[in-house]
C-alpha cells in the first residue's frame, strides 16, 4: 500500500508542478500580450497628436496669412496709381506665402480644408486681377469692384476657419 501512496504523492507533486508552469507559461504570454497591446494603443495615440499639431500649425499658417492678404487691401480704396502698383506688389508677395500655405494644407488635408483654402487662395488671384485694374485706372468702377472682390474673400476666411475646426476635432 506505501508504494501506492508515494506512487498517488508523486504523480500529485508532478502535477502541481506541471500545473504551475503552464499557470506561469500563460500569464506570461498574457502579460506580453496586454504589453504589446498597451504599446500599439500608445504609439496609434501619439501618432494622431503628431498628425492633429502638424495640422493645427499648419491650419493656423494658412489663417494667418489669408488675414494678412485682407489686412494689406483694406485701405487700398483710396490710394492713387503709383500706391495701387505698391499694393499690387505687396499683394503678390502675400499671395505667394498664401499660396505656400495652401500647398501644406493639400498635404496635410482633409479635403474639405483643402477644398475651402483652395477657393480662398483663388479668390486672392481674382483680387490680384482687380487690384492690377485698379492701379491702371482708378476709376470708380475698378474700385467698386474691387472692394466687392475684397468682401467675397473676407467672407471665405470663416469656411476655412470652420473647416480647419471640424478636422481638428476628429478623432
Amino acid at each position: 500500500m506505501s508504494d501506492n501512496s508515494l506512487l498517488v504523492a508523486g504523480l500529485t507533486g508532478l502535477t502541481a508542478i506541471a500545473a504551475s508552469s503552464l499557470a506561469s507559461w500563460l500569464t506570461s504570454r498574457g502579460n506580453a500580450h496586454a504589453a504589446r497591446i498597451q504599446v500599439d494603443a500608445t504609439t496609434a495615440a501619439q501618432r494622431r497628436e503628431g498628425i492633429r499639431q502638424t495640422r493645427r500649425a499648419a491650419y493656423l499658417d494658412l489663417i494667418e496669412r489669408a488675414q494678412a492678404v485682407a489686412d494689406g487691401l483694406r485701405g487700398v480704396d483710396g490710394l492713387s496709381t503709383a500706391e495701387c502698383q505698391g499694393a499690387l506688389a505687396a499683394h503678390r508677395d502675400r499671395h505667394q506665402q498664401l499660396r505656400h500655405a495652401v500647398t501644406l494644407i493639400g498635404l496635410e488635408g482633409p479635403s474639405s480644408v483643402e477644398v475651402a483654402a483652395s477657393n480662398l487662395l483663388i479668390m486672392s488671384g481674382t483680387l490680384s486681377t482687380a487690384l492690377a485694374a485698379t492701379a491702371e485706372n482708378v476709376s470708380r468702377e475698378n474700385r467698386r469692384e474691387f472692394q466687392e472682390t475684397l468682401r467675397a474673400y473676407i467672407r471665405l476666411i470663416r469656411p476655412v476657419v470652420e473647416e480647419a475646426s471640424a478636422a481638428l476635432d476628429e478623432r
